[in-house]
């Protein structure tokens, strides 16, 4: 099963960032070479976030990873300064939490590790 979010619009990824604390968004095209040997990768992290979702109820719409093809949506490559594929970005509560570019598989997991293991819960202001 295929975890991940293909993002067909600006609207809906605006939605699911509102939605999500977690973002791991994979930027791609379909003529990107590493990109089609990466792609496989994000999607086995995705299916296994998912089995542990499922698992603990409370983590539901905590992580999700989202695909964006660069071509088809120029608007969020240009706001994210997308200029080589393919480039991974993580955001945590809205913002940047880091990013990948290349298709290195084991500092993809370990970004997406970082990512699952960061506090969540927006800062509190005394």
């Amino acid at each position: 099963m295929d975890s991940t979010i293909e993002i067909k619009s600006v609207e809906q990824f605006d939605k699911l960032l509102k939605e999500y604390s977690k973002i791991a968004i994979d930027f791609k095209a379909v003529w990107c070479g590493p990109c089609k040997l990466i792609s496989p990768v994000f999607k086995k992290l995705a299916t296994e976030q998912a089995d542990l979702v499922k698992a603990d109820s409370t983590k539901e719409k905590e992580l999700a990873f989202l695909i964006v093809d660069v071509d088809e949506l120029g608007e969020l490559a240009q706001r994210f300064e997308i200029t080589a594929m393919p480039t991974f970005k993580f955001l945590l509560n809205g913002e940047p939490f880091g990013e990948l570019i290349g298709a290195d598989k084991n500092a993809l997991k370990a970004k997406v590790d970082a990512l699952k293991a960061a506090d969540a819960a927006p800062a509190e202001t005394a």
